[in-house]
């Protein structure tokens, strides 16, 4: 009786063993790879999408954010608008970019060199700005131009970070 049911048990594992190796040639004939069914893990690093691109087109470093405040065509109305001087920006209006804020609040973090106003729009903005190597919090007008920087009467800064909140 144990030969037998050892017979029974090499039949099986045999059978097993074939069928996973055809199943692994059927997949490397077609060139399919054996289904992972381990999904990817899912990881938000809140970096900007076109980013890349963003930078191609217009010389403005995107680099991460909420999701809330987003790069907009300027023109229409209710828009946070940012002066810079920045001569690589191959867009008709260089160095004017403006944001849609899309929530009550909203975080984006970005470098613009050169920056020298920041224009409100209906929310809370604050504007971290770099000068000298020394970073400040400016809180921008309410529906109204700030200057920051050069625009302030001081050293060329770089703009780092918009903070929105209703």
């Amino acid at each position: 009786m144990r030969t037998r049911a050892r017979f029974i048990a090499l039949a099986v594992g045999i059978t097993a063993l074939a069928a996973t190796g055809s199943a692994a040639a059927a997949s490397a004939a077609t060139g399919a790879a054996p289904a992972d069914d381990t999904p990817p893990p899912i990881v938000e690093d809140y970096s900007y999408p076109g980013a890349a691109q963003i930078f191609q087109d217009r010389a403005l470093t995107l680099i991460s954010g909420d999701g809330h405040i987003l790069l907009a065509d300027c023109g229409p109305a209710g828009l946070l608008e940012v002066h810079a001087y920045n001569s690589a920006d191959h867009s008709p209006d260089p160095g004017h970019y403006c944001f849609r804020v899309t929530g009550t609040t909203g975080y984006l973090r970005l470098e613009v060199p050169f920056a020298y106003q920041v224009k409100g729009d209906n929310h809370t903005v604050q504007a971290t700005i770099e000068i000298n190597g020394q970073n400040s919090t400016v809180p921008v007008a309410k529906n109204g131009w700030t200057g920051i920087g050069e625009g302030a009467g001081t050293d060329p800064s770089t703009l780092l970070e918009l903070r929105a909140s209703a």
